[in-house]
C-alpha cells in the first residue's frame, strides 16, 4: 500500500514540475471551424447545458481522473469537487485501488458529500477487474459515486518500474462487469494513447455504451514513467514517449460507433472543446491543467480554470453561430488532410 501512495505521490510531482507532454498534435488544429460574423443571437442567448448518460450538466466539461490514495486526506479531491459543484460541470476521481486496498483511504474518495447532484465517476485499472470481485468494486463505486471508468493503460504498465504487464482477459473482465453492474454505468477510458477503432468494436461488443478517448497529444503517461523509470525501461520509455492516436481521431472514431463520448486527451482551452464537441464528443475532460491550477492558486486557481473554459466556450459558440450543443455538433467545418488520413482507416 505504501508502495501505491509512493507511487501517486511521484506522479503528481512528476506532473506538475515536469514537462511530460506529447510532443506531437492532438490533431484538434485540423478542426477548422467556420466563423459566423452574423450570427443572429446575443451572448446570453448561448447555452452550455448538456447532458451525459442521461445526467444533466450546466457544461460539457469533466475535470479528469488523477488522484486519491495519497495520504493527503482528500484536500485535492474536496477543492477539484468545489469547482466542478459550483458549476455543475463533472468529476471524474483517480484509482480507487487503494480504498480497495485499504478501507482508510476511502474519506480521500468521498467528494459526494460537497453536493448530492455533483456528477462524479469513479475508476478503476482493467488489470484490477481480476484482482477483485465484480460486487467488490461495484459496491465501492456506488458508495463512492454515480458511474464506473475502467482505464487501460498498457503502455504506461510496460514502462512503470514495477508495473503489471499481464493484459490478457480485459474484454472478458470488461463485459463480465457490465453484465454484473445492473445500471451502475460503465465507461472505458485510456490513459493517454488514445482508442482505436478496433478497440471500439470490442468494447461494443462488451456491452460498453461510453469512453473516454485520453489520446494522444496531451500527457504523456509512458513520459511520466520514464521519467521515474531506469536502464532499458527508461531507454524504451524514451522511444515510446510519443506513440498513440492522435485525440482527433479517437473522438471520431467513437463517435461513428456510436458511443457516448468524452474526448480528452491534450485538450487544452475552450476552442479545443469546441473543435472535439464538433468532432462527436458529448463533453471533454481535461487534468493536468487542473492539478497546475491547483498547485498555483488552489482553489481560485481551480475556479478561475473553469470560468475560462465555460466562458470561452460560450464565445466561440457565438462565433459560430450556435447557440447550443445540438448547433455546435452541426457547424460548418474543414476536416485537414492529417486528420482526414485517420478517418479512412477501417476496422
Amino acid at each position: 500500500m505504501n508502495d501505491t501512495r509512493e507511487r501517486k505521490r511521484s506522479h503528481i510531482e512528476i506532473c506538475t514540475n515536469r514537462d511530460v507532454r506529447f510532443r506531437k498534435s492532438t490533431l484538434l488544429e485540423e478542426v477548422e471551424l467556420i466563423h459566423c460574423a452574423l450570427p443572429e443571437c446575443d451572448l446570453e442567448d448561448v447555452s452550455l447545458a448538456t447532458t451525459f448518460l442521461d445526467r444533466p450538466l450546466g457544461a460539457p466539461f469533466f475535470i479528469g481522473a488523477m488522484t486519491g490514495g495519497t495520504g493527503d486526506g482528500g484536500a485535492f479531491n474536496m477543492t477539484l469537487a468545489e469547482g466542478a459543484a459550483r458549476y455543475n460541470i463533472g468529476m471524474c476521481l483517480g484509482s480507487i485501488r487503494p480504498a480497495l486496498l485499504d478501507s482508510s483511504c476511502i474519506p480521500e474518495f468521498q467528494v459526494k458529500q460537497v453536493s448530492k447532484d455533483l456528477l462524479v465517476f469513479a475508476n478503476i485499472g482493467a488489470n484490477q477487474l481480476n484482482s477483485f470481485s465484480p460486487d467488490q468494486i461495484l459496491d465501492l463505486s456506488a458508495e463512492l459515486a454515480d458511474g464506473l471508468m475502467v482505464h487501460l493503460n498498457a503502455g504506461m504498465e510496460l514502462i512503470q518500474p514495477g508495473g503489471d504487464v499481464r493484459f490478457s482477459g480485459q474484454i472478458d473482465a470488461i463485459a463480465r462487469l457490465v453484465e454484473r453492474a445492473s445500471g451502475h454505468p460503465i465507461i472505458v477510458k485510456e490513459t493517454g494513447m488514445g482508442l482505436s477503432l478496433r478497440d471500439g468494436v470490442r468494447l461494443k461488443r462488451a456491452g460498453v455504451t461510453a469512453v473516454e478517448t485520453a489520446g494522444a497529444g496531451g500527457t504523456s503517461w509512458v513520459g511520466v514513467e520514464t521519467e521515474r523509470a531506469t536502464g532499458i525501461n527508461r531507454a524504451v520509455g524514451k522511444v515510446l514517449w510519443d506513440f498513440g492516436i492522435p485525440t482527433a481521431a479517437s473522438i471520431h472514431w467513437m463517435n461513428e460507433l456510436g458511443f457516448e463520448t468524452i474526448g480528452s486527451g491534450g485538450v487544452y482551452n475552450a476552442l479545443d472543446a469546441a473543435r472535439a464537441i464538433r468532432l462527436g464528443a458529448q463533453a471533454v475532460a481535461m487534468a493536468r491543467p487542473f492539478l497546475l491550477a491547483y498547485e498555483q492558486e488552489r482553489r481560485h486557481g481551480v475556479e478561475q480554470l473553469i470560468e475560462e473554459l465555460v466562458v470561452g466556450l460560450k464565445y466561440v459558440m457565438l462565433c459560430v453561430g450556435a447557440v447550443d450543443m445540438a448547433q455546435l455538433k452541426n457547424v460548418p467545418c474543414i476536416v485537414g488532410n492529417k486528420l482526414q488520413r485517420f478517418f479512412e482507416i477501417d476496422s
